[in-house]
């Protein structure tokens, strides 16, 4: 399985850092709303888009569990390099030799077993 070195964690949190701004604008969201998403404060989202702070390796992958949730913002960090093929594959749990999962859908009938057993009926 891939493991991601102290310095491979570093850069893929400080490249996600220096997008917080325009990933925000996507979701439409202040730093307020996106601190309450990922579980820290307006004041901390702040800091890590002024350069203040650095970001910690909890906060980036809160922020990658965010925006990966959004079909939007998880197709800007493929396109912006922010997810890269070593990164997809320590989050898959991937081997080196193994290429990462790029179109990870849920298939249709799960989806829509799980729509009906969550309204009620």
């Amino acid at each position: 399985m891939v493991v991601l070195s102290k310095q491979e964690k570093r850069e893929l949190s400080d490249h996600l850092a220096g997008h917080l701004p325009k990933i925000r604008k996507i979701l439409g969201v202040t730093q307020a709303e996106f601190g309450e998403l990922c579980g820290f404060s307006r004041t901390r989202v702040s800091q890590i888009e002024n350069g203040a702070i650095k970001m910690t390796w909890s906060q980036c992958t809160s922020i990658l569990f965010i925006c990966t949730l959004n079909r939007t913002t998880s197709e800007y960090l493929f396109v912006n390099g922010i997810y890269t093929v070593r990164a997809l594959q320590f989050f898959q749990s991937k081997d080196e030799n193994m290429p990462p999962e790029l179109d990870i859908m849920v298939r249709s009938e799960i989806m829509e077993r799980a729509l009906y057993a969550n309204s009620g009926r």
